[in-house]
């Protein structure tokens, strides 16, 4: 096990890889980042070009766009991940997106990015993400698909996601519409009068009548 290689550093203290397929959000991220006095930024268009650069110099420090073609940034994620991949597999990775669902935000993080980070960027909130990696002690360690992830992200999200289920299931029982008590059906009344009896198709009932000889 092991911390990710920008733990303990100051900001000014980053070599940063930044991986976009946008031309103005690289130069946005260069400028960004180079604001907080990084120490260096280099950007590229691809997550293939990013992966061959970092194997020639490794950076310590790594922020990519989530949706590229051919390789996405979780693809990108994972690749770096890997055993095989060392150094470069102990990297801090912050992952941007502008589509941050629940489920797509599960998905990386599971997969050992450190955060994920919305689109349009606020510079306030990558610097705090990146001090806040800085001082992230968590282990990394080896998953069941033999690639490196966050220890203990996956428990917690599994806890979150059985919370969440049983918030649903006290939603639904809140909101389901209270039926009333059954009430027993009125005893049908007694019918006195023969004509109307006759008329609703009792004729059946007879009410008793005087005796002639009475």
């Amino acid at each position: 096990m092991t911390r990710h290689y920008a733990y303990g550093l100051d900001i000014g203290d980053l070599d940063v890889v930044v991986v976009d397929d946008s031309k103005s959000m690289q130069a946005i991220l260069r400028s960004t980042l180079l604001s907080f006095r990084v120490r260096r930024v280099r950007t590229f268009d691809t997550a293939e070009t990013a992966l061959e650069m970092m194997r020639l110099d490794p950076p310590n420090f790594v922020i990519t766009d989530w949706m590229m073609k051919p390789m996405s940034g979780l693809a990108l994620l994972r690749t770096l991940r890997q055993r095989k991949m060392a150094p470069l597999c102990f990297l801090p990775v912050i992952v941007c997106t502008a589509h941050g669902t629940r489920t797509l935000i599960d998905r990386v993080l599971r997969d050992g990015a450190q955060h994920v980070v919305a689109k349009p960027l606020s510079p306030s909130g990558l610097h705090e993400r990146l001090l806040w990696t800085l001082r992230d002690d968590r282990q990394l360690v080896m998953g069941d698909d033999g690639r490196y992830v966050i220890e203990g992200v996956a428990q917690t999200l599994d806890e979150k996601a059985r919370k969440w289920q049983q918030i649903g299931l006290e939603r639904e029982v809140v909101a389901a519409p209270k039926r009333s008590p059954r009430r027993e059906s009125p005893a049908t009344p007694q019918v006195l009068d023969p004509a109307a009896a006759e008329r609703k198709g009792f004729a059946h009932v007879r009410a008793k009548r005087p005796h002639p000889a009475a």
